[in-house]
């Protein structure tokens, strides 16, 4: 009975955050906790039971998210590897996994929200671009960055870069090709750490070709 009740509860969580981010794609980033239980079929007050406020519902939507985004942006390449050949790698990943993802246009647009939420949005990427440091100091340690490279603006740079490019890219009518959109944002990503042009030239078969590993 009580696996039986487990399953019950989890299956009505989900279905309150799917009908969240049904919502939310409605209202153009907001939602009602009204709408979203009409929608999942159950009480209102079982979703405040859930998530106990509005905010508390778009920030597990957010996190839930992230979570996804995260396991791809952890993953780590073969060892022996080129770092550089890595980090492209991992670049078509994610440009993969944003394109394919149905609520990654509303993640990364402008979520409406209270201060709740916004601190919840800013956590994740902040913590995106530590990650990003983590590995531009592999890099550096590699000998394959400059050693003059500050980490932390480097990362905050390419990862605000990165997410407003892609934010455009989905929401476009018609969206770029994603081999080509990875490509000029490579390029960038080589600007923004000094990584010369060959060395994407030379490596860019093998860095498609080449599978990560969960770190």
């Amino acid at each position: 009975m009580r696996d039986l009740n487990k399953t019950k509860k989890s299956d009505a969580r989900s279905a309150i955050l799917n009908a969240a981010r049904d919502a939310l794609a409605a209202g153009d980033g907001a939602l009602e906790m009204n709408d979203v239980a009409k929608r999942a079929d159950v009480s209102v007050g079982l979703a405040y039971h859930y998530f106990g406020s509005k905010a508390g519902l778009v920030t597990a939507i957010i996190s839930e998210f992230y979570d996804r985004y995260d396991a791809i942006a952890n993953q780590r390449p073969e060892k022996g590897l080129a770092w550089a050949v890595g980090e492209r790698r991992r670049l078509d990943a994610l440009i993969d996994f944003l394109y394919d993802a149905e609520d990654a246009p509303l993640m990364l647009a402008k979520l409406s929200g209270d201060a709740q939420v916004v601190a919840a949005e800013t956590a994740r990427r902040d913590a995106l671009v530590d990650l990003s440091a983590i590995n531009i100091r592999r890099g550096q340690a590699a000998g394959e960055l400059p050693a003059n490279l500050d980490p932390e603006i480097a990362a905050a740079v390419i990862i605000g870069g990165f997410r407003l490019a892609m934010s455009r890219a989905l929401a476009a009518a018609e969206r770029p090709d994603r081999q080509r959109l990875a490509d000029s944002l490579w390029r960038f990503v080589q600007g923004a750490l000094g990584i010369e042009t060959a060395t994407n030239d030379m490596n860019e078969t093998a860095a498609r070709q080449t599978p990560l590993k969960a770190s």
